[in-house]
């Protein structure tokens, strides 16, 4: 039997930074947040091969090794914002699979995510750039997620998408989105002419939240469900 541990430092850096503060209405527009994380961890297998366990998409390499540090700019305003997610390290670079393939001498490899939005009513938003993918619960920063690693699910992505999605919160409950995108993680631009669509069904409440997620092109359809429920203050499923 193969044994494989793994043992993480993990440093969180978040901070808030207010700027023009003139009124209550400049600082709903004019908020700058910034935040990050570093991550770094120890990995090894108990036979003699540094490699014998299965790899997952992140945290493969032997001995001490480097995660990625994230730094995290968003501005929240009342009609209009953004988000940018910069990333360096190994673990960055394998986040942004593809951006080295597509253009090899570039420098959009350090990119996460990088999206604005517009909200034209309280109900709906209207979300272009690249942003990290909606299926599954798994997440690219290790902050996000209970295992450090992630799972061999998540190995098999996607993980981003660049595109055009809505969100339409039909009422207190009930919600709904629907995305046209460049192929999975071609995250910079469209390689190929071809286009997937995404849709999202959502249910939140009391304590219970289900998320019915899929994405389709004419080559392939992937579907999944996740759900969380607060079963007490301290406990989560």
């Amino acid at each position: 039997m193969k044994f494989t541990f793994c043992i993480l430092l993990l440093f969180i850096l978040s901070s808030n930074i207010t700027l023009a503060q003139t009124d209550t209405t400049t600082v709903t527009d004019s908020t700058l947040k910034i935040s990050g994380s570093v991550d770094v961890y120890y990995r090894a297998s108990l036979t003699e091969e540094f490699y014998e366990a299965p790899a997952t998409s992140f945290a493969n390499l032997p001995g001490f090794s480097l995660g990625m540090a994230n730094v995290i700019l968003e501005q929240e305003g009342t009609n209009f914002g953004f988000k940018s997610d910069l990333v360096f390290g190994p673990k960055g670079e394998d986040a942004t699979v593809l951006s080295s393939e597509f253009r090899p001498n570039g420098s959009s490899n350090i990119v996460n995510q990088l999206y604005v939005y517009w909200k034209p009513a309280e109900a709906l938003t209207v979300t272009i750039g690249n942003f990290n993918t909606f299926l599954g619960y798994e997440v690219i920063s290790p902050t996000g997620n209970f295992n450090y690693s992630t799972s061999y699910m998540f190995s098999y992505g996607p993980f981003s998408h660049t595109g055009l999605k809505v969100d339409y919160a039909l009422d207190n409950s009930f919600s709904i989105m629907a995305s046209v995108m460049n192929p999975t993680d071609a995250t910079e631009y469209n390689p190929t002419d071809d286009y997937v669509g995404g849709l999202q069904l959502g249910y939140e409440k009391g304590g219970l939240a289900v998320w019915v997620n899929g994405i389709f092109s004419e080559d392939f359809t992937q579907f999944d469900i996740t759900a969380g429920y607060d079963a007490t203050d301290a406990i989560y499923i």
